[in-house]
């Protein structure tokens, strides 16, 4: 299952928007490091299903349909918060960097509104600017990742000097806890224009220019402006989007509440919706009916809590993901258990029938011979690049 993780420095609301996405329920409060381990929970991502297309009414086998949107899940884990000199220990820093080696993209939650300092301090809204507390995390990773190349740099520039290595091999090798592969590390060192082959020339900011190449290409990141119905956080919200960041505004706490509400069946409301009806009008207190109104007030002008949207533009625009449907039998739609569209796997942009049959089973894609598509009822080429929506089934060896 993917991964995405939520970071940020203390008391922005990380721990509300984790709740929020997962429903899981963590401490929360207007103090820094109320989180001090990561709490890990399960969100969702909204594709269009085919099911309506191609006429399927059977319920899917690992992921909701709800009226032709499909739910696929998504691993999350809620970090602590990061300060500044975090790669060097200070704070929970080192417990929070390790804790993202696995996530395939980052959610940095700001409070846009600049209502809390650097250390995550409560100050006046709109007297901090969020865009700090983006480069704060950006400059915190690019320090660590640096770090941790550096401490065996003399024995790969050997190797790398000597032929007996690439940099690029040793670089995979050096960081494949973070899942930095061969082609990742040749992509950065294209991107940089540096001389891989001559590393023992590289200065100190070298290797962080490096580093932050290797970074922006492997962690990629959208920032959560979140407290985004707080008034301040208008010009937060400009001044992080003309520092080209991919920014969401939204807010967390308002998610959370239709959330709670719509399970306790107060309101209708699916993750993601742009409104929500209330239900049970006579059941709230003037109070609660209060903060609702407010809620469909920030919901009409910002097209919804943004929540949702986050995951979905993680995954869909920025990681540029896509959604593909694998059956067995691409006659009735089905797998060998006979249960219609069972699945809904992501892969990446650029991805073959081939990769989708790793990501299925290791065995799969090992005796992969070809695949059909369940639509044309066509054999699809070799190189055939997947498309969202794609209904995929997959002909191996071990299969016949």
């Amino acid at each position: 299952m993917e991964l995405a993780g939520i970071v940020g420095k203390a008391n922005v609301g990380k721990s509300t928007l984790f709740t929020a996405l997962t429903m899981i329920d963590v401490p929360a409060a207007n103090f820094p490091f109320t989180t001090t381990k990561p709490n890990r929970g399960v969100t969702y991502l909204r594709v269009s299903c085919v099911c309506k297309e191609l006429g399927v009414k059977d319920d899917p086998n690992n992921s909701l349909c709800v009226d032709g949107t499909r739910f696929v899940p998504i691993s999350i884990i809620d970090c602590p918060g990061i300060v500044r000199g975090a790669h060097a220990g200070r704070g929970m820093g080192l417990q929070f960097l390790d804790e993202i080696r696995q996530a395939d993209a980052l959610i940095v939650v700001v409070d846009a509104s600049g209502g809390t300092d650097d250390d995550g301090n409560p100050v006046q809204p709109g007297t901090h600017d969020p865009v700090e507390d983006v480069r704060m995390v950006e400059d915190e990773m690019d320090l660590w990742m640096a770090e941790l190349l550096q401490r065996d740099w003399n024995r790969m520039v050997r190797l790398v000097e000597t032929k007996q290595s690439t940099l690029q091999a040793e670089v995979a090798r050096k960081m494949s806890g973070l899942r930095v592969s061969e082609q990742d590390a040749e992509v950065a060192l294209e991107s940089t224009g540096l001389d891989g082959s001559r590393p023992s020339k590289w200065a100190q900011q070298d290797v962080l220019h490096y580093v932050r190449a290797l970074r922006r290409s492997t962690k990629p990141m959208i920032v959560a402006a979140n407290k985004a119905d707080v008034p301040t956080s208008k010009d937060g919200i400009r001044r992080l989007t003309e520092a080209g960041y991919e920014v969401v505004p939204c807010s967390a706490e308002a998610e959370k509440l239709l959330r709670l509400a719509s399970k306790r069946g107060v309101v209708r409301y699916s993750p993601g919706d742009r409104t929500f009806e209330v239900l049970e009008t006579a059941k709230l207190t003037p109070d609660q009916r209060r903060a609702l109104e407010r809620v469909a007030e920030f919901m009409a002008s910002n097209g919804g809590t943004g929540v949702q949207r986050l995951i979905d533009r993680i995954y869909l625009d920025v990681l540029e993901y896509v959604p593909v449907f694998p059956v067995e039998d691409p006659s009735t739609l089905t797998d060998s258990k006979g249960r219609v569209l069972p699945d809904v796997y992501l892969v990446k942009k650029g991805s073959t029938p081939r990769d989708l049959a790793y990501k299925v089973h290791s065995e799969l894609g090992d005796s992969f011979l070809y695949a059909v598509d369940a639509r044309t009822k066509m054999r699809l080429p070799s190189e055939y690049k997947l498309k969202s929506g794609d209904v995929v089934s997959i002909v191996s060896a071990s299969r016949r």
